[in-house]
């Protein structure tokens, strides 16, 4: 116990020290992680300031297994709680890069030491539904995916009166990294299920997902049940019911912070709200059903956005395959019929993306050539 006390002292001072060294340092690129489950969206983009940059960026996480190897970075582990409020409201340096939303608004606070806050997406989805109204509304730069965030954003700043931010049409970098990473093999024999999060009661781990679960392994489907990293902090008791209920050959449960195996095995993917959705029809070419009884809304502002109808939207009503709570009996023929209409709609997709995103397959050119030396 003693021994322990000691420890935990001995981490606390050294995770000072570290902090102080960074302020001393006032390095140009700070890269902030939650978890190792976001690295992989910041990747390509740490990849090519480092070799730019060489010494310049340090990656700070909460989460003591979240590192960047075989670049040069230097990775810094803060915690939580007071330590990384403390890192916020003291930390100096030039860039700070975040994929975390309400920065000012939370326990993340701006400080007047760093020059530009700048957001990165961690989902192709719309800024206006899942997020709430004031999530982006500090960020000095937001890197975007598409003309559909210019849209959404310059509307918040009319509706809520706020200073215009730098806009930058960078592109979704993720997109790219998952088009370098992922094998896009014929040997797919696993639905996936990937639910979103919602702070709403209703989730859909407990509304239907397991009546869904059962009747798909009892239809014989082989299932990849890859919970959301939210309910991994918050619903635990639920999801380990889950994986002693399902436990067999047809039941994996994927928590990995790589979601590479559970794209590249697939051949269908079951969600209700859930942004991997788009990246998984977009960058795989294969078919979603969609849980209709449920929706996702965090902004209490939303009606005021009816007129840009929503990426998540968009993805859904031009591809999607829906089915509800009375058609789960009907769950086999729904996952069947939408993997045999989905075929030869490769050429559409490809037409979709050029309409909505920019620079697929070139964020990181356009980021090295026209936004970072202007960092």
């Amino acid at each position: 116990m003693i021994k322990k006390i000691f420890s935990n002292i001995k981490n606390f001072f050294l995770i000072i020290k570290n902090i102080n060294q960074i302020n001393k340092a006032k390095p140009k690129f700070i890269f902030y992680s939650e978890n190792k489950s976001y690295l992989k969206y910041a990747y390509l983009l740490i990849e090519l300031i480092s070799k730019k940059f060489p010494g310049e960026i340090y990656y700070v996480s909460s989460d003591i297994e979240d590192k960047v190897v075989n670049l040069d970075v230097k990775n810094v582990f803060i915690g939580k709680g007071v330590l990384m409020q403390y890192f916020f409201l003291s930390v100096k340096g030039k860039n700070m890069f975040l994929t975390l939303t309400d920065l000012d608004n939370s326990i993340v606070k701006k400080n007047k030491y760093i020059e530009n806050y700048i957001y990165f997406f961690h989902a192709a989805v719309s800024s206006t539904k899942i997020y709430t109204e004031t999530a982006f509304d500090n960020y000095d730069q937001i890197l975007c995916n598409g003309d559909y965030h210019i849209k959404e954003i310059r509307k918040r700043e009319e509706i809520a009166n706020l200073k215009e931010k730098k806009l930058i049409k960078s592109g979704y970098f993720y997109f790219d990294y998952l088009e370098q990473k992922i094998n896009k093999n014929d040997s797919c024999d696993e639905i996936l299920v990937a639910p979103s999060w919602n702070k709403a009661k209703k989730n859909f781990i407990n509304e239907h997902f397991e009546t869904i679960i059962d009747k798909a392994i009892k239809e014989g489907f082989k299932i990849r049940f890859r919970p959301h990293p939210e309910n991994l902090k918050r619903s635990m008791n639920i999801l380990n019911h889950f994986k002693e209920k399902f436990k067999g050959d047809n039941f994996i449960f994927d928590n990995e912070a790589e979601n590479l195996t559970a794209l590249e095995k697939s051949k269908c993917l079951i969600t209700d709200t859930s942004g991997i959705a788009i990246e998984y029809l977009l960058l795989m070419k294969r078919p979603i059903l969609y849980f209709e009884d449920l929706d996702k809304i965090h902004n209490i502002q939303f009606d005021k956005f009816k007129d840009l109808e929503t990426m998540d939207s968009k993805v859904k009503s031009k591809f999607g395959y829906k089915f509800d709570k009375n058609q789960i009996d009907n769950l086999k023929e729904k996952i069947n019929f939408a993997i045999s209409d989905f075929k030869d709609k490769d050429k559409s997709i490809v037409d979709f993306i050029e309409e909505n995103f920019y620079n697929y397959n070139k964020t990181i050119d356009y980021f090295d050539k026209e936004i970072l030396k202007n960092l």
